[in-house]
This record gives C-alpha cells, sequence and structure tokens, in this order.
C-alpha cells in the first residue's frame, strides 16, 4: 500500500513561505486583485504568525493553530469527495461523516509536521486567476521562490471563495493524486479501511 503522506505533497509546498506579496503589482495595485486572489493572500497571512514560531512550537501546537485557517481557506469537505471519487455515492452517510473528518484531520496534521522552520522561501500571488474549465472555478497563480532562486509553481482552484485543489507544477493536480491513492485503498477495504489508514497516518505524523 502506498504511502498516505505522498498525497500532500503539493500543499506542502505551499507551507514553507517566509514572506508575502502580491506578484508584480504596487500596494495600490494589488488592492483591486481578484477576490480569489485575495483568499490565498489572507490564507498565507494566518499561517504566518505560526510558521515564524514554528521551531518553538510542538506538532500537536502548530496543528491546533493552522485548523482555522486552513479550515476556513479549504472546502474540506467537497476536496474530500472528489478525492475519493465515483466510491463516494457508495459509502453511507456515516462513513461519508467519518471520512470527511478523518481526510481533514490529516491534512491539517500534515502542515504541522512539515513546517519547522524557514529556509529563505518567498511565495507570491499573481493577482488577476483566470477561468478554470476543469473544475468550473478560478485559478489562482502562486510562485514558491526558493533559496538559489529556484522557482516552483502552485496553482489554486478556488470555486465560491475557497479552494478545492491544488496544481503543483501549475498542472499536476493534488486530488486526482489522491484519487488514485484512496482507490487502491477502497478496493482493498472499502470506506473503513480509508477511514483506519487516514486516522493512523494523522496520529503517527502528530505524535512527530
Amino acid at each position: 500500500m502506498k504511502d498516505i503522506k505522498r498525497f500532500m505533497s503539493p500543499l506542502r509546498w505551499a507551507t514553507v513561505l517566509i514572506s508575502l506579496s502580491l506578484w508584480g503589482t504596487t500596494p495600490a495595485q494589488a488592492q483591486t486583485a481578484s477576490p480569489a486572489a485575495r483568499h490565498i493572500q489572507s490564507y498565507y497571512q494566518q499561517l504566518l504568525p505560526t510558521i515564524q514560531q514554528a521551531g518553538r512550537l510542538s506538532v500537536r501546537e502548530r496543528d491546533r493553530r493552522f485548523t482555522p485557517a486552513i479550515s476556513s481557506a479549504f472546502d474540506l469537505a467537497t476536496m474530500t469527495r472528489l478525492a475519493v471519487g465515483p466510491s463516494w455515492s457508495s459509502f453511507s452517510g456515516a462513513q461519508q461523516a467519518a471520512v470527511r473528518e478523518a481526510f481533514a484531520r490529516f491534512i491539517i496534521a500534515d502542515y504541522a509536521s512539515q513546517v519547522s522552520d524557514y529556509s529563505g522561501e518567498s511565495f507570491v500571488v499573481e493577482p488577476q486567476t483566470s477561468p478554470e474549465a476543469r473544475g468550473g472555478g478560478e485559478l489562482v497563480r502562486t510562485k514558491l521562490i526558493q533559496a538559489g532562486g529556484r522557482t516552483v509553481t502552485i496553482n489554486y482552484l478556488v470555486r465560491g471563495g475557497r479552494v478545492i485543489d491544488v496544481y503543483l507544477n501549475g498542472t499536476i493536480s493534488d486530488l486526482a493524486t489522491r484519487r488514485d491513492e484512496f482507490a487502491s485503498i477502497i478496493a482493498s477495504g472499502g470506506a473503513d479501511a480509508l477511514i483506519k489508514r487516514l486516522r493512523e497516518r494523522t496520529e503517527s505524523l502528530l505524535a512527530g
């Protein structure tokens, strides 16, 4: 069975920032950025105080502090359903609720376990978005600029004011990656196996 820790690799990049700005804009221009772009900017700004203190905080404390920002910025219920894919309709109501909870807790725990210090990165958000036909929302383009000048593109699909997918290198869908991984777990043990695996991985991350 493949490790669920891999599912969060696109999102993990987004939590190693050290400074925030709107790509190629003056402060006045930044005020005219699209609502979706401002949503991503606000999200990073909410994470920043905890990231600045990450080295002095336990993984469980980082998890506690990250929970409000991540829960607000991401449509975790929709992301869970899309990540599970066609099998979602075969789950009972109780199983769906349990998967949603386990999935959300796993995402936040993975953030908390990965953010431990600064490495000189900066993060920029392009102020204007473009329609995204695949998800019926807006694509917010961002860049992670690492020490040494290497740039990683991370795009966010925002629908209804919240993130529903993340694209690493601009094109690799986080949800599509998860869906492939989840399929093998569900095929071998159904919803209960997925719930169990997500919970186990979350506890392992928080034990840190």
